[in-house]
């Protein structure tokens, strides 16, 4: 499926009231594009929908790498249009990257070690990623990577096709990720956890000053769990039924440029 057709099959509401989902049509349409795929849902309680290639036995028998994408919108409706200038116009909160995580998945781009996280209540207080985390901890499954994905205000006038924030990594995760991002042939920036402690790797033209605005990685990074976020830059209000703008081009880049990063070992 091309990626906007992917996107526009997401693009509905999906609600949670912080202790389970009370609308969830938006994962529904997740779960009827990833019907005939490698995927399937691991069956747990909680605010999080967990997909993978693996049952829950094999997951416990290698460290695993996460893509969490929160599926939760504060938006009373939802859509998405391409416009005629090379924009995209939508309430991308958070579908747009909803919309790149399946289309990895519907391509079997991805190694059976990684699994995909949808999750609830990332508006508010986070129950979904806390919800998560839990939920790996008591079946002994190691979280070696994971990857947030969001939408961020950050980067769009550098004309970036994504930013890396939110720098909660350890031991060399970072640099490899680093290293990465500057061999490839997209725009990018980096938005640190921590403006007064940048890492020395970040190459000084990449840096956009500015503390990172909160997401999921500051949960998971309470658990101590290796993280970082990988988020498309938009333009307008996220949060308003009118939507806001993304660059068609830095959609397809963003959603190859994952694709890399999840390569990582």
């Amino acid at each position: 499926m091309e990626l906007f057709e992917i996107l526009s099959a997401v693009s509905v509401v999906n609600k949670d009231d912080g202790i389970c989902f009370t609308n969830t049509r938006r994962l529904e349409a997740a779960a009827d594009l990833l019907r005939n795929s490698n995927y399937r849902r691991i069956e747990a309680d909680g605010l999080f929908h967990l997909y993978s290639k693996l049952d829950l036995v094999e997951m416990r028998t290698r460290s695993v790498t996460v893509v969490s994408s929160h599926i939760d919108c504060v938006m009373s409706f939802c859509f998405s249009q391409k416009l005629e200038n090379g924009l995209l116009k939508g309430t991308f909160d958070n579908a747009i990257t909803n919309a790149a995580i399946l289309s990895l998945m519907l391509s079997d781009s991805l190694s059976d070690d990684v699994v995909v996280v949808f999750t609830g209540d990332e508006e508010r207080n986070s129950h979904g990623a806390l919800d998560f985390t839990e939920f790996m901890r008591e079946n002994d499954v190691r979280i070696k990577h994971l990857f947030v994905l969001d939408v961020t205000d950050m980067g769009w006038d550098e004309n970036c096709d994504f930013t890396i924030e939110n720098n909660f990594w350890h031991n060399n995760f970072g640099e490899k990720i680093v290293n990465l991002a500057k061999n490839m042939p997209y725009e990018w920036r980096f938005v640190p956890s921590d403006p007064d402690d940048v890492p020395a790797f970040v190459p000084e033209q990449k840096l956009i000053p500015e503390e990172a605005e909160p997401d999921e990685s500051w949960e998971y990074d309470e658990y101590n769990v290796n993280c970082c976020s990988i988020c498309i830059p938009v333009k307008g209000a996220m949060h308003s039924n009118d939507g806001v703008y993304a660059r068609e081009k830095s959609f397809e880049n963003y959603t190859k440029g994952l694709n890399e990063f999840l390569q990582i070992k």
